[in-house]
């Protein structure tokens, strides 16, 4: 018996695209029961393919007890991206089994390229649905628009919590804690011979800080009264301590504003404890101020002074390039004894051609900076404390 199709009018959206091949399996009572026998479909055509549909009356090695399985199978040499699904109707009519998936049949390489669905009904069920013994299967299949990635992959807005920390960096309202900034001496505009100091004002979040600074935090401690904190500072501009607030509430800085402030932000960080943003801007500055003979005994002692394991190895990398040239011409006398052992492993690693060893000693501050992160240990310290941290927590 054939069957053709006659619509009247225009199909709802949706059902225009779809193709229905109907399989069936006769005698279906009497096919194999042992679980993993195949009986395998002719050969059909849909969109250009050659399909088979597999099917484990007893179920696949896979299946639940009781459940029979089948497998789409796609036997050509190119692949597609489909919607499909099954349809299995009793005698009168009535959906019993529906099954709807998306897949990507990639090329068939020497064998079908297929997708099984292992528990796709139970026999009990199965044998209920037979037309005169016949198992009927419906295989429906539908196009994806690859083109089009909405019908792919639908929009999800990102996590606003970032936007909405923000949000709140000096915003006055919410406030609990206000920052009388020094702006330095100014002159009084009645008597230009007298000075008088002013302040830039910013507000912060007391819950924010203490994430970010124990320093601050400790200064943004409240009284009994909960009322709202003001802590005075005096020894960082205002723009720079602008900036240290802004990260700390998820904010970027530019390049541009890093790169031009790098010594500033460093110095302000390292004071009040922002990890960080001081990290960020001895990156910075490391890559845009070269190490040079003129300037080298400056970084070191900088650097030591300041916890900057990152400039202190890029003066310590300068040294090994050039001991040739710096050899009778530079003096170390001023030099802490603990640099010593920094400038033996610049001297190892560049003997060992790079930072790949499993030895702790032999590994690049990039590379020791990045492990204690991943761990949640503190960043921020020399390269002995960072190796000595990560010797501690090795095990954990």
């Amino acid at each position: 018996m054939s069957m053709n199709i006659v619509d009247v009018g225009t199909p709802p959206d949706g059902t225009s695209n779809w193709t229905t091949t109907v399989v069936r399996f006769h005698g279906f009572a009497n096919l194999p029961t042992t679980r993993g026998d195949i009986v395998e479909s002719p050969e059909f055509s849909c969109f250009g393919h050659q399909w088979g549909l597999d099917l484990y009356p007893g179920g696949s090695n896979n299946s639940s007890e009781g459940y029979a399985a089948v497998v789409l199978c796609n036997a050509s040499n190119a692949s597609i991206k489909l919607q499909y699904g099954y349809s299995v109707r009793d005698a009168n009519g009535r959906e019993v089994v529906y099954e709807q998936k998306n897949h990507e049949f990639d090329a068939v390489t020497g064998d079908y390229n297929a997708w099984r669905v292992k528990d796709f009904a139970k026999r009990s069920t199965i044998m209920n649905t037979l037309v005169q013994g016949t198992l009927i299967i419906e295989v429906r299949m539908k196009l994806v628009d690859t083109n089009n990635k909405e019908s792919i992959t639908q929009f999800i807005p990102t996590n606003p919590l970032c936007k909405n920390v923000l949000q709140k960096f000096n915003d006055e309202e919410s406030a609990d804690v206000v920052f009388e900034v020094d702006n330095g001496s100014c002159q009084n505009e009645e008597h230009t011979n007298k000075k008088s100091k002013t302040t830039t004002t910013f507000y912060a979040h007391r819950f924010i800080l203490q994430n970010v600074s124990t320093i601050l935090s400790e200064l943004c401690k409240s009284d009994e009264s909960g009322g709202i904190t003001t802590v005075s500072i005096t020894d960082v501009k205002p723009e720079i301590f602008r900036h240290m607030l802004y990260n700390a509430y998820g904010g970027k800085l530019s390049d541009e504003d890093l790169k031009n402030n790098a010594k500033d932000i460093i110095n302000a960080c390292d004071k009040y404890g922002v990890v960080h943003l001081k990290l960020e801007a001895e990156a910075i500055y490391v890559e845009s101020n070269e190490i040079t003979m003129d300037n080298m005994m400056d970084n070191l002692l900088y650097a030591d002074s300041k916890n900057l394991a990152l400039l202190k190895e890029a003066v310590m990398d300068y040294i090994v390039a050039n001991k040739r040239d710096i050899i009778g011409k530079v003096s170390f006398d001023n030099l802490p004894s603990s640099m010593m052992t920094d400038l033996l492993t610049a001297m190892a690693r560049g003997e060992a051609g790079g930072g790949d060893s499993k030895d702790y000693n032999n590994i690049r501050v990039g590379a020791l900076r990045k492990m204690l992160d991943k761990k949640g240990l503190d960043v921020d310290g020399s390269r002995e404390s960072m190796i000595a941290l990560l010797k501690e927590n090795s095990a954990k």
